[in-house]
């Protein structure tokens, strides 16, 4: 198999007259946004992302997420409590007074 010497020297040639050219930043930019990505560097841009979160919806969400799985279903359940009141104060007479954190009932 021979080489193809006129393609090298071509080749050499094109480096030695192109070796102390260097393109404006703005060209530089021009061609790697126009240049056609491959998934690998697609997923790597995604990856590299700034994301930027306010810190009020964080801790908000966070409040309701302990919220929700913290505090017992039926903590707010008075349906067996009897309130007397006697001159102006309440007493709350509660049958039974149970939280429970799940339950569950066959």
């Amino acid at each position: 198999m021979e080489k193809d010497k006129l393609g090298t020297e071509l080749k050499i040639i094109m480096e030695e007259e192109a070796f102390d050219m260097t393109l404006s930043q703005a060209a530089m930019d021009n061609i790697l946004a126009v240049r056609k990505k491959k998934l690998s560097q697609k997923i790597n841009d995604f990856l590299n992302k700034e994301i930027e979160i306010s810190l009020i919806p964080v801790i908000v969400g966070l409040a309701a997420l302990f919220a929700i799985t913290i505090i017992p279903k039926n903590i707010f359940n008075l349906k067996e409590s009897h309130i007397i009141n006697i001159d102006g104060s309440q007493i709350i007479v509660r049958d039974s007074y149970e939280v429970v954190k799940n339950e569950d009932k066959d």
